[in-house]
């Protein structure tokens, strides 16, 4: 399939997808409330992930620093242009903001269980509820294809916005988003190729050197 679209249309934008290292502060629900910084196992899984690739036009960033600061430093690096964006921001867990993980799954275990099984219908108290989180990823990722078009973007961003992305633009259901393994440092890259009708999206692996 990738090959007839190849051959049909040279028009093709690539975005590299980085998901932000090992954080301070633990294991916490640590949405867009939570501005962790990276430890230094963060940083190096960053500086791992990108090691022998090159060739991006710009860099798009969440504004969160566990993203930001390593998308500064590398846009510094490269001397390429930096874009902070915050449609790709994390998500706000709202009343677990900044707890830890195993706390909030003891005192509310039905309520969790049914945040990560059904996301579209369980919200924490006071955080973002999946239709407004969906709305606003998708809108980042129409304006990330309208602003550069047929380039080259790395795009550093947190674990649950990888997640949804990933499960929209692959049309699987929204509840298994909760099952995409996405680790710290993970790096995975989508090319876009444009048709008259419609864009075609494939996941491919990374080969070290392009």
């Amino acid at each position: 399939m990738i090959g007839a679209v190849e051959n049909a249309v040279p028009s093709c934008t690539t975005v590299d997808l980085l998901r932000h290292g090992h954080c301070a502060g633990g294991d916490i629900f640590r949405g867009c409330g939570s501005d962790s910084s990276l430890t230094e196992k963060g940083w190096q899984q960053m500086s791992d992930a990108l090691a022998g690739l090159s060739g991006w036009h710009q860099i798009v960033t969440s504004p969160l620093q566990r993203c930001r600061s390593f998308a500064a430093a590398s846009a510094h690096t490269l001397n390429i242009p930096l874009k902070e964006d915050n449609h790709w921001r994390e998500i706000d867990f709202g009343c677990w903001e900044g707890e830890p993980v195993e706390a909030v799954w003891g005192r509310c275990p039905e309520q969790v269980a049914a945040y990560f099984n059904n996301p579209d219908q369980s919200t924490p108290h006071g955080g973002e509820c999946l239709a407004a989180f969906q709305q606003r990823v998708q809108q980042g990722w129409r304006r990330l294809l309208g602003d550069y078009r047929n380039q080259h973007i790395l795009l550093v961003q947190h674990g649950g916005t990888m997640r949804l992305l990933l499960t929209l633009l692959f049309n699987r259901p929204i509840a298994a988003m909760s099952r995409l393994v996405v680790p710290y440092g993970c790096l995975m890259r989508l090319k876009v190729w444009h048709l008259p009708n419609r864009d075609y999206v494939f996941l491919l692996p990374h080969k070290k050197g392009e």
